[in-house]
C-alpha cells in the first residue's frame, strides 16, 4: 500500500531571490515537536512581513518545531549611510588635547583633518552605519513568491521522507500480524500441552486406572481460561488494519498513531502475562521489538 499523505514532521527548504538592487533568502528547517512551534527570524525591516508568513504556514497542516530564516542584502548605494556621533567626537577631541598636555605635545588644531578623521574612525562608536528601512510594499511580491517556493520544497521534502516512514511501517505491522497468527495457532498447542504434563505427572504417581479424567478436563479447562489470549489477539489485529487506515487519512496523524501504537503494546503486554510458553514468549518478544521500532518511527510523524 503506497500512501503519500504522510509527512514528516523534519524538512528542509530553501529559495532564493536576486534582483538588481537587492537579494532575498528565505530558508525554512522543521524538526520533532508534538505542537506546532512557529518562530521567523527577520531582518528588522521586514518584521511586518511575519503575518504574511504565518498566512502561508497555515495552509498546511504541520506540527513540528519550525524556523524560518530570511536573509535580505540591500544592493542600492543610497542604503550605505553612516552616521557620525558629533558629541563623541569632541569628547574624543578633549580626550586628546588633555593627553597632548601631559606628554608637552603641540596643541591640537581645532579642525580635524581627513588624517584625524580616519583616525578617530577607529574608536568605538564615531562611526555607525544605518541601513535605510526597505520599501516593504515593494518587496512583498517578490517575497511572497520566494516564501512560497521555499514552502513548496519544504513540503516535497516531508512528503518524501513521509512515503519512506509509511513503507517501513507497513512492513513491520506486517512482521506483527504474521507473528499474531502464530500466537493465535498456538493457543490450542499450549492447552494440550499443559495437559499432557498433567497426564505425565500424575502418572509418575498413580496407576492410568486411578486417574481422574474428570479432574483432568476442569484442570485443563480452568488452565485454559486463564491462558486464553484470543481477545487479545482480535484486538490486536483489530489494531493492526485501524493503524493502516490511520496511515491512509489525511490531516495530522501521528497523534493517533501514538494513540493506537499504545494499545496494541497494552494487548501483547497481556498475552505476555497470559502465554505460558517459551514458544509464545519469543513470539510476544518479536512483536514488541517491532511495536517499539513503529514507535519511534511515528514520532517524526505529523
Amino acid at each position: 500500500m503506497e500512501n503519500t499523505s504522510v509527512r514528516s514532521m523534519t524538512g528542509f527548504g530553501a529559495a532564493v531571490c536576486e534582483k538588481e538592487d537587492y537579494k532575498i533568502t528565505i530558508e525554512v528547517k522543521s524538526v520533532n515537536n508534538r505542537y506546532k512551534d512557529v518562530s521567523a527570524h527577520l531582518p528588522a525591516g521586514l518584521r511586518t512581513l511575519e503575518p504574511l508568513i504565518n498566512d502561508h504556514l497555515n495552509k498546511y497542516s504541520l506540527r513540528g518545531k519550525i524556523d524560518i530564516y530570511v536573509n535580505f542584502v540591500d544592493y542600492a548605494d543610497d542604503n550605505k549611510i553612516f552616521i557620525v556621533d558629533k558629541e563623541l567626537v569632541l569628547s574624543y577631541q578633549k580626550a586628546l588635547s588633555e593627553i597632548a598636555a601631559i606628554v608637552n605635545s603641540a596643541p591640537l588644531q581645532k579642525g580635524l583633518s581627513v588624517n584625524d578623521l580616519i583616525a578617530l574612525s577607529a574608536y568605538p562608536g564615531v562611526l555607525t552605519r544605518e541601513d535605510k528601512v526597505p520599501n516593504v510594499e515593494y518587496l512583498k511580491e517578490d517575497f511572497t513568491k520566494t516564501l512560497e517556493e521555499a514552502l513548496s520544497v519544504f513540503i516535497q521534502m516531508k512528503t518524501v521522507e513521509g512515503a519512506n516512514l509509511c513503507r517501513d511501517i507497513l512492513y513491520r505491522l506486517s512482521i506483527i500480524r504474521e507473528k499474531t497468527d502464530c500466537l493465535c495457532d498456538l493457543n490450542p498447542a499450549i492447552v494440550e500441552k499443559y495437559r499432557q504434563n498433567l497426564i505425565t505427572a500424575l502418572g509418575e504417581y498413580l496407576n492410568a486406572n486411578d486417574i481422574d479424567q474428570t479432574r483432568i478436563i476442569q484442570e485443563t479447562a480452568i488452565y485454559a481460561e486463564k491462558t486464553n489470549y484470543t481477545e487479545e489477539t482480535t484486538r490486536l489485529k483489530s489494531h493492526l488494519i485501524q493503524f493502516e487506515q490511520t496511515l491512509t487519512s489525511c490531516g495530522n496523524i501521528g497523534r493517533k498513531l501514538d494513540f493506537i501504537i499504545q494499545e496494541m503494546n497494552r494487548e501483547i503486554n497481556t498475552i505476555a502475562s497470559k502465554a505460558n510458553s517459551a514458544e509464545a514468549g519469543q513470539l510476544v518478544v518479536d512483536v514488541k521489538g517491532e511495536i517499539e521500532k513503529i514507535r519511534e518511527q511515528i514520532q517524526n510523524i505529523e
